[in-house]
């Protein structure tokens, strides 16, 4: 028994529905495309029957879904704007019938059967070239309804001569040209319309055609992903594998200017890349990012004073190897010693572009190039959470990369020290020792796994907190205030406690107290961290149980320092 499934917002209409169509078939029914598409995907259905006009998903949008995924089911549409334009409409989404409401049942009984019987004719993995060199030998006249992804077509042949084809808003040869050139063709026989001739051309001409147009098509799709390819891996910084593909393309495409844009992006040697950005601009003289590239090259030739040179990971102008900072964009490479004391002159819009282009990079990959440099552009931008993130999550791909994790620790440091003013803030000098204390942690961290209730209202001292602990080895569990770091003691004892006085809905000292009233809870050693730094505050600590006292801004190794101690 064959399942219609029935798609109205109106439950008369889904009524008269089933109970018109429960003798021969089973029927489902849904309101709107969302519960129609829940229904597809759970259960077997044979035939959609669905109106246009429903709110949450409409008909359209229905008919999409099942275009793209379910496209051997066919569908009849129910409507009470029956027009031309609907019908075009739907023609181009595969579907060829649609009745008016009010309908008869018996008309819609007859036009069920006729798609029934319709597709039973629905042919797969034939060539669709030489289905037609058979209609041709047997002289026969038909319609052929061609799908193939998402697009429907039609080919309308008489004794055997194509007289007629049509897809979308193409008709006649062009569009039989376009049909043919469809990969893994679905084909449909229908019953015979009465065309008029608009195809003069034999059949054979017409393959021949086709097949000459799908190789070019075919080679222009190959050279188009070649070059994507290579853009792509000049943003993901993959700059030898990019130079490849660009070459390749080149070599067919010498007057691409976008790939010689990126060709001069992909290399390091000044002539290279004054030739290429040379090409790019007799190709394209008005272009604009192109023009701006031509500035890059001119201002690094006087800049330059080494053979060795890199991109700017920002605007891609050639710079010196160990430049700091971008003498174009003035943007800062790197987190170092004097950053916080340093100007921020790099240009808003290049480091947006940089933003959204390593953002579309990390998307394709685990790219830790792109992880980097989309940290040094939100730093250059001081979007100061977001750096934070993106270093962390970098240090995590490369955790043996002491360049990158000593920066984020001179972050961490900044940002628990943000309350005091720039010019206040020192960072610390003895790299080598701030080194060697952390390395001793990791290690211990890695051995002991332990877990550290972490109660802070700030999101970004709870980050900081978090980030900080974690790159040592600690399993951090965090509460934004006093009921939520109760319930977390609830799922899993701790080992330490780290908790803010000034919290909302109920503070720190009330919640030390609840601690050291309950037995499964008053022995965990718990450091109050706070803004204040009165004697009087520290008194009131100890006397409600705390183990420690930290004051805020705090020196991330003085909390590390202080956890190790007691935990």
């Amino acid at each position: 028994m064959k399942t219609i499934l029935v798609v109205d917002d109106e439950k008369m209409i889904l009524r008269l529905a089933s109970e018109a169509l429960k003798d021969g078939f089973k029927v489902l029914t849904a309101l709107n495309g969302k519960q129609a598409i829940q229904i597809l995907n759970s259960s077997t259905v044979d035939l959609v029957l669905t109106d246009l006009k429903m709110p949450v998903m409409d008909g359209y949008e229905l008919l999409s879904y099942i275009s793209r995924n379910y496209h051997n089911i066919p569908a009849i549409v129910m409507t009470g704007f029956g027009s031309p334009e609907i019908a075009r409409q739907l023609k181009q989404k595969g579907v060829l019938h649609y009745i008016e409401k009010p309908f008869e049942i018996n008309a819609l009984r007859e036009m069920i059967n006729d798609v029934f019987a319709a597709d039973k004719g629905t042919l797969r993995g034939f060539t669709l070239s030489n289905f037609l060199q058979a209609v041709e030998v047997e002289q026969k006249t038909i319609t052929l309804r061609i799908r193939s992804k998402r697009r429907v077509g039609y080919l309308h042949l008489e004794n055997g001569d194509l007289i007629d084809a049509e897809t979308e808003n193409v008709q006649g040869e062009k569009a039989a040209i376009e049909i043919l050139g469809w990969d893994d063709p679905e084909i449909e026989m229908q019953g015979i319309r009465k065309k008029k001739r608009t195809i003069e051309s034999s059949l054979m001409n017409i393959l021949l055609e086709a097949s000459r147009v799908k190789d070019e098509r075919e080679d222009k799709d190959v050279q188009e992903d070649l070059l994507e390819e290579g853009v792509a891996l000049a943003e993901g910084h993959h700059l030898q594998q990019a130079q490849q593909k660009l070459a390749a393309f080149l070599k067919k495409n010498p007057r691409n200017a976008r790939a010689w844009l990126w060709y001069s992006r992909a290399v390091m040697n000044m002539k290279t890349i004054e030739g290429s950005v040379a090409n790019a601009a007799k190709l394209a003289p008005v272009d604009v990012e192109i023009d701006e590239e031509v500035k890059k090259a001119l201002a690094a030739k006087k800049t330059i004073k080494s053979n060795q040179i890199r991109k700017c990971p920002f605007c891609w102008a050639p710079m010196d190897l160990k430049a700091a900072q971008c003498h174009y964009c003035k943007c800062h490479l790197m987190l170092h010693q004097n950053f916080f004391k340093s100007p921020r002159e790099g240009k808003k819009d290049v480091l947006e572009k940089a933003v959204e282009r390593y953002t579309r990079v990390i998307s394709r990959d685990k790219n830790v190039n792109a992880y980097y440099f989309l940290s040094i552009a939100h730093i250059n931008m001081e979007n100061w959470e977001e750096a934070l993130n993106m270093f962390h999550k970098t240090v995590k791909l490369v955790p043996n990369r002491k360049v990158i994790s000593n920066q984020l620790r001179l972050l961490l440091d900044y940002m628990a020290r943000r309350d005091e003013s720039e010019k206040a803030y020192s960072p610390p000098q003895d790299q080598e020792a701030q080194d060697d204390g952390y390395s001793q942690y990791e290690k211990e961290g890695e051995s002991q796994k332990k877990k550290i209730l972490v109660v802070e209202d700030s999101s970004t001292t709870r980050k900081v907190i978090s980030i900080t602990l974690g790159q040592i080895g600690y399993d951090i569990v965090e509460a934004r205030d006093g009921l939520e770091a109760l319930g977390r003691l609830n799922d899993g004892k701790p080992n330490l406690i780290l908790l803010d006085i000034i919290l909302p809905k109920m503070d720190g000292y009330k919640i030390l107290e609840i601690i050291k009233k309950n037995n499964d809870f008053k022995n965990i050693p718990v450091i109050m961290l706070t803004s204040r730094d009165g004697f009087m505050s520290k008194m009131k600590g100890r006397m409600s149980g705390a183990t420690a006292y930290l004051t805020k801004p705090f020196d991330p190794k003085k909390l590390v320092d202080t956890i190790e101690r007691y935990i």
